[in-house]
């Protein structure tokens, strides 16, 4: 009797496991389609944005950091980091993460580079 249940309960969760795994890689896979940056949340968007903002304090490269950033969406990169620097402001990053984010901010309009602080963000 015990071998009996142990049998049955093993197949019940190969059925199971065999059905989820059909389930989700034939009949509703995911896209990638699905996945595109531009629809990242506010928050995610920003912790990309200071990702790459991060990358540039290192490479000191605005083409990549462009490229990076264009991959938001149709907005402008500078207007993307712009945005990550007031929301990451609002949301108290470190001082670092907000220098950094300011950084980039500055390396795309340098006219305005005594205007933008991460001071200027604090909540």
């Amino acid at each position: 009797m015990r071998k009996r249940r142990v049998f049955f309960f093993l197949l019940a969760a190969l059925i199971g496991i065999a059905t989820s795994i059909g389930y989700g890689w034939w009949l509703r896979p995911q896209l990638y389609s699905q996945g595109n940056l531009s629809n990242l949340r506010s928050d995610y968007r920003t912790d990309y944005v200071l990702m790459t903002a991060e990358i540039f304090k290192q490479e000191k490269n605005l083409e990549d950091a462009n490229q990076r950033l264009q991959q938001l969406g149709s907005d402008s990169p500078e207007r993307y980091a712009r945005e990550a620097l007031l929301y990451a402001g609002q949301l108290g990053y470190s001082q670092s993460d907000l220098q950094s984010l300011a950084d980039l901010v500055r390396a795309y309009s340098p006219a305005e580079a005594a205007t933008i602080t991460p001071e200027a963000v604090q909540p």
